[in-house]
């Protein structure tokens, strides 16, 4: 789970290092204080480890409990759909740069996960996952986003919010953990096509 959390927090870091930069968002130092490595809040660094990890430790708890049987056959045309769909939404709001990035990061997850870990989207321990995972981010990401800690360039995003919390944040929460899983779980038991 550790390995995981570094590989991929790290490239969320990398994202979030460069958006910063160009204006995407910019965190309140109200709440996050002057301290900044590569232009970010300290917590924001530490949010890519320990969010990816405790919500892999909620997928190994759903196994433990509830087992990884498919819940429905996926075909691969469903991956080859969503990847269509996501990169024509990324080609659409081209001119949004949090949301052209979001969709990208879909496109991905998607590919990553096709490749590596093609069944994964049929299980239910990912669905039960990703459910309570969301639970959680929907009460820290909108605290995080009311207080405001961070505040988003509109010209960036679509501008449509559940209650404080813009839409891309959803599907950037979703490419994040999910990316979390595949490498995790392509650690964890190797490459398919190599056992």
């Amino acid at each position: 789970m550790a390995a995981a959390s570094l590989l991929v927090g790290g490239l969320y870091i990398i994202w979030d290092v460069g958006v910063t930069r160009r204006g995407h968002w910019s965190f309140n130092p109200r709440y996050t204080g002057t301290a900044r490595l590569l232009g970010l809040p300290r917590g924001e660094i530490l949010f890519f480890f320990t969010v990816p990890y405790a919500c892999l430790f909620i997928y190994e708890v759903v196994v433990a409990y509830f087992g990884d049987a498919l819940w429905f056959h996926w075909s691969p045309w469903f991956s080859g759909l969503l990847l269509l769909a996501s990169g024509l939404a990324a080609w659409r709001y081209r001119g949004q740069g949090y949301t052209r990035l979001v969709m990208l990061s879909l496109i991905l997850f998607f590919l990553v996960q096709f490749l590596l870990v093609p069944d994964l989207l049929a299980t239910r321990a990912f669905w039960v996952f990703l459910g309570l995972s969301f639970l959680a981010f929907l009460v820290f990401n909108g605290l995080y986003t009311a207080l405001p800690t961070i505040w988003y360039n509109p010209r960036e995003i679509w501008g449509i919010r559940a209650g404080t919390i813009p839409l891309e944040d959803f599907f950037y929460n979703f490419s994040l953990l999910g990316l979390s899983l595949v490498v995790h779980l392509t650690l964890r038991g190797g490459l398919p096509w190599l056992q």
